[in-house]
């Protein structure tokens, strides 16, 4: 999250000028009216830290850019050093990113909930979440992947209806991937399948997040990887890989990680593995 929210800050700052500067496409000075009302008010209307422009006599787009430039230097900040990867922390960096984008807000506020509050406590051995938060993750997943589907056909669109979206999505969409290239010389008969596959991943899968099968869950989560790895869509697939994690278990970290299942015997200093049932196998 705090990679995401470096990302997001930086790729903010640069289009600040063009999309919300002065002189910019919809300059953001136009959609706050500094009425003179009490500063509290303001923020109840209207939540954002940019109404603290006027108070520290900046304009609206410098506000923007010195809120995201603090934004950049505390992720980064909580990147390079494990302590501050705090609660504390990650609300100052929703706080600094309120009212931008609606879905690394509210991931970003599950993310207050999950990370551990080391600065109050002063330690940091307890790290495990509580199992609410850890399932509202998963919902937030589940109403992000169902909606993208559903959406698709509540629209009425007749190349979703039709199975011929995908026909020339890959070429027109944001900033197409290299794999997204070779995707689109395949065959339409294989574009229409893959819309098919496309329903299927993003309507009913998601009902497996909440599985008691952990075989089910693996296989969705590498359903909706598969799903992301054609297109750029920039924060927005890290965002979705990263709530996609929430599908995971440790040991299946560890597989990736190709760690085992061993400790150190002290007497002897060999290794051995310990069973399900908890008997030691040489």
């Amino acid at each position: 999250m705090a990679l995401i929210y470096m990302v997001a800050f930086v790729s903010l700052y640069v289009q600040i000028p063009g999309l919300y500067g002065n002189d910019g496409l919809l300059p953001a000075r136009w959609q706050l009216r500094y009425t003179g009302k009490p500063l509290l008010d303001q923020l109840l209307s209207s939540p954002t830290l940019l109404w603290l422009g006027p108070h520290l006599g900046l304009d609206t787009q410098t506000a923007m850019e010195l809120l995201c430039l603090t934004g950049a230097a505390l992720s980064l900040a909580a990147m390079l050093v494990e302590a501050l990867r705090d609660s504390l922390v990650f609300f100052c960096l929703w706080a600094l990113y309120l009212s931008m984008d609606n879905l690394l807000l509210e991931t970003g506020f599950l993310c207050i909930l999950v990370a551990p509050l080391t600065s109050v406590r002063g330690s940091r051995a307890v790290r495990e979440h509580d199992r609410v938060t850890f399932w509202l993750i998963r919902w937030l997943l589940f109403r992000l992947m169902f909606a993208s589907g559903v959406v698709k056909l509540t629209s009425r669109c007749p190349t979703w209806w039709g199975l011929t979206a995908l026909t020339y999505h890959y070429e027109t969409q944001c900033i197409p991937t290299p794999l997204a290239w070779f995707a689109h010389q395949l065959p339409v008969w294989w574009h229409k399948l893959s819309v098919v596959g496309t329903f299927v991943i993003e309507i009913p899968v998601p009902l497996l997040f909440f599985s008691p099968l952990r075989r089910l869950r693996l296989g969705a989560f590498y359903l909706q990887v598969l799903i992301i790895v054609s297109g750029n869509y920039n924060v927005f697939n890290l965002l979705t890989l990263t709530l996609c994690l929430s599908l995971l278990d440790d040991r299946h970290v560890n597989f990736w990680l190709r760690k085992a299942d061993k400790f150190d015997d002290e007497n002897n200093g060999t290794i051995q593995r310990i069973s399900r049932w908890g008997v030691l196998l040489p």
